[in-house]
């Protein structure tokens, strides 16, 4: 509805214009004395608005050529259109409506199938009321004397720095008129025209219009011209050389890109510079007129700087396309400098609107002075005239031209007139209906009056300059308008990386995205959904991420990883990398409603990439926060710390993976009773250089997330497993060979039983050895280590119960952090009763009670490792599990096993071998299976009688002391020994055997040492199990 609208509305206007002109140019004019004195004059501004006019009819009709989609949607639409018509009322329309929206679309149908230019003139043709302008040769005339003489003075403007906006498009409306008289008359156009038409389509055989509209001339004449005019030799001329005529004219873009960009931008640059001096506020203490002066002729200079740049842009890139020959990569360098400068002359404009929208009016009110200093000395001399046509016998010039003194007169009156009119027109500011006026008077007074024919080139100047200055807003918009890009969205990733090949064109980035960003208000004057604003948004986003600042990231990385990586190796810190610091001191990056700052995603993707390449290598940590350190210090970069977390993640393993799987999880970690955390062994991590720890803040963080209940349902599921363990436990003590080595350890131990010595090395020694002898096991390990590591894991359980209870502890004690003490507590409920309140407030209260009751009923009141002792005592210690009674007897043998397998993990820690997959420093699950098995058992006081760790410390230290005695024997011996000449063979062997003793020492030293953290470990477990 809206275009059918725009079409008939147009329609009447042009038909209006075409019967006014008709009417003033008409033969019979007799009966219209009105127009009388206007038949003889040229009114191009009138055929100029009616070649306007028909340019918009052809703009439509090529909008609608290309959209191949309008024709296919508009018969479904009749199809959809034929169904409502059936059952309105089902589709909430009226009848009436149906109608009319019918008649519509079959209008728009008739038009899609001849095109809107060729029903007007259809149109024209068969009506009626201007069916004589076949007739009406002067109307006929003056339409083609006005377009030769509106395209000659286009052409001698044509390709220079002269060349005022939108003539090119009136180039299309003058073909129009072409077009128009072709089809009025049947004679061809004469010789003049005729060269003048030609010369057009030589000089400019494709035209653009507007954004992507183009129209190939030769192809428009053809596609427009009457039959008639096909056999015209002019055209066939043409037509001949229609493709030599296209590949000169990009030939000629071409050359024009590369000579005429670096003269204009040799002009702009000092344009700018001028420009700003004369807008400068220092300007105003000079001469105010001067200042005017010269402030009007930056202005339209820089008005015509951009009208030349946008030209060769978007024809060059146009042409290209049409004639579908690639653009080689410099010229495409070209091209985008041609962009950035474009956008550079709208950014000057831009932040100069402040003072130029000051002197516009001023400079308006200069413009029309100067016009009408022009056009007072002609009202004067009419007036003269006219005073003396009134005396007799006085002739004048303006009887001179006619006969008829009274067709003199009425001429002089008119003139008079038209100069009165065009001096009021001038008195006030530049609107469109004012200029329109003014044209016409001038006209009026150029085929009235000859006074002006010295000076008419300044005035059509000072014309052309008044359009431009009352129209600068729209004029402004139009020259640095790049939407014409949006068709060319092909070009975006290729002049980014352009752009970002070469450091020193950093700041062409801000250019570059403002001209395709011209495109979102082209969308937005299209009416468009938000989702294509948004997609055409991302799409300009997405090309700056690839073809700019990912790979600004990754160089900036590169080039910090090799800068530090040099340092390191003492070799030179030239990374030969590009100065990338242009691309980080730019201002935030505008697209349309969102901003793009370069810096600010370069720091983000460093922060995220140092922190993932520390967490995964944490031993790298310090190469990536010296890489920090000179990002901040070369790139002016503000980094965070790599905060990686100090031995354990915030929530770290979750307690109920560890309680569905502990018999996995006591396997695979060993327990470290001071500072109660699980470390993963080496062994279960072998391709990993980092180990998994679980400390009380996490089973606090766990107990968080599923509430405290989980503490009895860990207590139980370790309640289960060691009822497990013990059935293995009382399987290997149940063993014949294992049986009768303890049996005689108790009769040796019944003989011995007040031996204040205690239990002999020597005989724990033996024992390990007898069992020793036992078939190995899975892995290669013997029954005793086996039955170790079966201790262990029980250990490990109760560390976990006792971690439980500790992160239980952490958990209450965060919770209740502004709760007053629980020893000296207040009832809430209480006190709420006493205070009369409501009895929703009391039962809250009551609530809250409950809950700090079960809070501190469950952590402080509850020993779980009483519970785990009680529930199997009674069934172990029963004359059913007889052959447990002896376990005490056999906890020598696992101790030396204990720091035998200590020291060897130890030694491997820092080996890199096979083996060092085994290294182990801390397993005191072992000591606290030990010191609970025996409280199970109530074997403590029995193997108390044993003095076991003072027994076996003694027997160290005394070998420690007989050891160091020989040591320091052989020295003294070598050192006599040294004086006798004869004796060097023997001093060789001292020296080899002290060397050998030292070591035995250091050895002994490790495993007292180790035998010491053992009984120490011993004493604290049976601490916490009391």
């Amino acid at each position: 509805m809206e275009f059918s609208e725009i079409v008939c509305r147009l329609r009447e206007v042009l038909n209006n214009l075409v019967r006014q002109v008709d009417s003033i140019y008409s033969a019979d004019t007799k009966n219209n004395k009105l127009c009388a004195s206007f038949t003889t004059i040229h009114m191009p501004s009138v055929f100029s608005s009616f070649a306007d006019g028909l340019t918009v009819f052809l703009i439509m009709d090529e909008i609608i050529a290309q959209n191949g989609h309008i024709k296919h949607y508009a018969s479904l639409f009749m199809r959809m259109l034929n169904a409502v018509k059936m059952e309105p009322v089902k589709f909430c329309m009226a009848a009436e409506n149906v109608d009319c929206l019918e008649r519509v679309v079959n209008q728009c149908d008739g038009v899609l199938e001849i095109g809107l230019f060729q029903r007007f003139v259809q149109d024209l043709m068969l009506n009626e009321s201007t069916q004589k302008l076949r007739s009406n040769k002067r109307f006929l005339e003056e339409n083609f004397f006005c377009l030769r003489e509106g395209l000659l003075d286009i052409l001698s403007r044509l390709d220079s720095l002269k060349e005022v906006p939108s003539e090119r498009r009136r180039i299309v409306g003058y073909m129009a008129l072409f077009i128009l008289q072709s089809w009025l008359t049947v004679d061809p156009p004469e010789k003049k025209g005729a060269r003048v038409i030609v010369e057009v389509l030589r000089r400019l055989p494709v035209v653009h219009a507007d954004n992507n509209i183009r129209f190939v001339l030769l192809d428009l004449l053809l596609a427009q011209l009457p039959p008639s005019m096909t056999s015209w030799s002019p055209l066939k001329e043409v037509m001949k050389e229609s493709a030599a005529i296209k590949n000169h004219y990009l030939l000629k873009m071409d050359e024009v890109l590369s000579r005429d960009s670096q003269t204009i931008r040799a002009s702009l640059t000092s344009w700018i510079a001028a420009f700003h001096s004369s807008m400068s506020p220092m300007m105003q203490l000079s001469e105010a007129q001067a200042t005017l002066e010269i402030r009007t002729k930056q202005i339209i200079q820089g008005l015509l700087l951009a009208n030349r740049l946008q030209h060769i842009l978007r024809s060059t890139i146009d042409l290209h396309v049409l004639f579908e020959i690639p653009i080689k990569k410099e010229k495409l360098k070209s091209l985008c400098h041609v962009s950035v400068l474009l956008k550079a002359v709208e950014n000057v404009f831009y932040r100069k609107h402040f003072e130029i929208s000051q002197s516009l009016p001023h400079i308006i009110n200069l413009v029309q002075s100067h016009i009408e200093s022009l056009l007072q000395p002609v009202k004067a001399q009419l007036e003269q005239d006219l005073s003396r046509r009134s005396q007799p016998n006085n002739m004048t010039f303006l009887s001179s031209l006619t006969r008829s003194g009274k067709d003199a007169d009425t001429k002089a009156i008119d003139s008079l007139a038209a100069v009165d009119l065009a001096l009021k027109m001038l008195q006030g500011g530049g609107s469109d209906t004012r200029q329109v006026v003014f044209h016409l008077a001038v006209d009026v007074i150029n085929g009235t009056s000859g006074h002006l024919e010295t000076d008419h080139s300044r005035v059509r100047k000072l014309i052309s300059k008044l359009a431009l200055i009352a129209e600068y807003d729209t004029v402004v918009g139009a020259v640095t308008n790049c939407s014409f890009l949006y068709w060319r969205r092909e070009m975006m990733s290729t002049w980014f990386s352009m752009v970002y090949a070469q450091e020193d064109r950093a700041l062409w980035l801000q250019y570059l995205v403002n001209a395709f960003c011209d495109g979102l208000r082209l969308l937005k004057v299209s009416k468009v959904n938000v989702s294509s604003l948004d997609s055409y948004e991302m799409e300009i986003e997405k090309s700056l991420a690839n073809e700019i600042i990912e790979p600004l990231c990754r160089d900036i990385e590169t080039d910090l990883r090799l800068h530090v990586h040099s340092a390191h190796l003492k070799g030179s810190v030239n990374t030969g990398l590009r100065d990338l610091s242009w691309y980080l001191q730019l201002k935030p990056l505008r697209i349309s409603s969102k901003y793009i700052y370069i810096k600010s995603r370069v720091e983000n993707y460093l922060n995220a990439a140092f922190y993932n390449h520390a967490a995964m290598a944490p031993h790298d940590w310090k190469t990536y926060s010296e890489m920090r350190h000179l990002a901040e210090q070369k790139y002016g970069l503000e980094l965070d710390d790599i905060h990686l977390p100090g031995q354990k993640l915030e929530q770290g393993v979750d307690l109920l993976e560890i309680m569905h799987n502990i018999h996995i999880f006591v396997a695979s970690h060993t327990y470290n009773i001071n500072t109660q955390v699980f470390i993963e062994k080496v062994s279960n991590a072998p391709n990993r250089k980092n180990l998994i720890t679980v400390g009380v803040k996490h089973v606090a963080n766990s107990i968080r997330t599923h509430g405290i209940g989980i503490i009895s349902t860990t207590v139980n599921f370790a309640y289960h497993f060691l009822a497990q363990k013990f059935v293995g436990f009382s399987q290997f003590l149940l063993d014949d060979h294992i049986q009768s080595c303890l049996v005689k350890e108790y009769r040796f131990w019944k003989g011995n039983k007040g031996n204040p010595n205690g239990y002999p090395y020597e005989r724990a020694e033996t024992v390990k050895k007898d069992i020793r002898k036992v078939a190995l096991g899975d892995g290669g390990l013997t029954s005793l280590e086996h039955f170790r590591h079966l201790i262990s894991e029980m250990g490990n359980a109760l560390g976990l119960v006792r971690m439980v209870r500790s992160g239980g502890l952490n958990y209450s004690s965060s919770t209740c952090g502004f709760v007053y003490d629980m020893k000296s507590r207040v009832s809430f409920e209480d006190a709420s009763r006493e205070l009369n309140l409501q009895e929703a407030v009391i039962e809250a209260g009551k609530i809250l009670d409950k809950s700090l009751d079960n809070q501190y009923m469950s952590l402080e009141k509850t020993n779980y490792f009483k519970i785990l002792t009680n529930v199997f005592s009674q069934e172990l210690q029963s004359n059913e599990n007889a052959h447990l009674r002896e376990f005490f007897l056999l906890v020598p043998a696992l101790t030396i096993n204990a720091a035998e397998a200590m020291l060897e993990g130890k030694d491997k820690i820092l080996k890199r071998s096979r083996d060092a997959v085994n290294a182990i420093f801390t397993d005191d699950g072992f000591v606290l299976g030990v010191a609970y098995i025996l409280k199970v058992l109530g074997q403590e006081t029995q193997f108390d009688s044993l003095h076991w760790f003072t027994s076996a410390t003694q027997h160290f230290k005394k070998k420690i002391f007989h050891l160091e005695g020989d040591t320091e024997a052989g020295q003294t011996r070598g050192g006599l020994s040294g004086l006798n000449l004869w004796n060097q063979k023997n001093l060789t062997v001292s020296n080899e055997e002290t060397q050998n003793l030292k070591t035995d020492v250091r050895q002994l030293q490790k495993y007292l040492a180790e035998l010491e953290l053992i009984q120490f470990g011993f004493v604290c477990a049976r601490t916490f199990l009391y």
